[in-house]
Formats: structure tokens, sequence, C-alpha cells
């Protein structure tokens, strides 16, 4: 089992509610000299979504795959739509459910979007805890570096272009109807 202990003492320490150290690309050129070949591509699956073997990403993309299949079943019945293909018939967690419904009763889109970061955040801290100097530690730092960089894109400019954006783009298809 290889450990990173010089790696890992040199990265910055992560908070939701902190700003973004830098990219994931940064933090992969960081990992490549240090890292195993092996577990270089493990990062970058990690980073990719690419579906892994390793236990660590099964268990996260496992979660992730709850957390998304609760979101298409909870808005799929806020919509009223009954069609079998929205069931979550997969594994269920009651903190994901309660989450989930707090995210989609939320006024403000933002708002619901940290709820969910926030869960996943949460899951991360979990599934990394008794790992401090190994690969699991470089994945879940990787993973909640993602997520930060999400968060990143999360700008009051950006939101309100994207908004006069689409609301420009209904004001066109009323017009034009």
């Amino acid at each position: 089992m290889a450990s990173y202990y010089y790696l890992v003492a040199t990265l910055p320490t992560l908070r939701l509610d902190g700003p973004l150290s830098f990219s994931t690309d940064t933090f992969l050129g960081l990992c490549k000299p240090l890292v195993s070949e092996h577990h270089y591509r493990l990062l970058c699956k990690a980073l990719s979504g690419e579906p892994a073997s390793h236990p660590f990403l099964k268990a996260y993309q496992h979660f992730a795959s709850m957390v998304n299949k609760e979101l298409v079943e909870q808005r799929s019945r806020k919509l009223s739509l009954s069609d079998p293909v929205y069931r979550n018939d997969g594994d269920k967690e009651g903190r994901i459910s309660d989450i989930v419904r707090q995210a989609l009763a939320q006024d403000n889109v933002l708002e619901a979007e940290m709820l969910l970061l926030a869960l996943h955040w949460k899951f991360l801290d979990e599934l990394a805890t008794l790992h401090t100097f190994d690969i699991e530690a470089l994945l879940g730092f990787a993973l909640k570096l993602k997520l930060l960089q999400r968060k990143s894109l999360f700008t009051r400019e950006e939101g309100n272009a994207e908004f006069k954006r689409l609301f420009s783009n209904i004001q066109t298809e009323i017009a034009n109807n």
C-alpha cells in the first residue's frame, strides 16, 4: 500500500464554504510525478466520473448514482410524471431522500445546489475518515476539489447572464407565436 506523506502534507485544507485553491488539472499535474501510474489513472477516473473498480471510487459513484436517481424520482413526482422509467427501484438512503426533498423545496436554485453539494461533501468526509496519506485520501481530495470547482461556477454575473439569455429566448418565442 503506497503512502503519499509529502504530497498529502503539501495539499491545502479544503472547505465547502472556502475558495477553490486550484483547478483539478493543477492537482493532477502535482500528482503525476509523485504517484504511481495506476494511482494516477485512478485519480483521472475519479475526476472524469468514469466507472472504476477501486472500492473508494465505487462507493462514491454508487452514492452519486443514488442521489441522481432520487432526484429523478422526486422531480418526476413533482411534475406528476408517472412513467415507471422515473421510479427509483435501486438502493435508497433516508438522508439522501431528505436532502433531495429539501433541495427541491427551495425557491432559490443556488441554495438547492448547495444542499446537494453539502450532501456529497459529507459523504466524502465519511468515506475518507480513516485515510490520511494513502490513495484514498488523494481520491477524496480530488473529488472535493471537483465539487469546489463546480461551486466556483455559480457566480452572480454568470447567473444573471444566463437568466437574461433564457428570458430573451422566451420573449422571442412568445413574439413568434
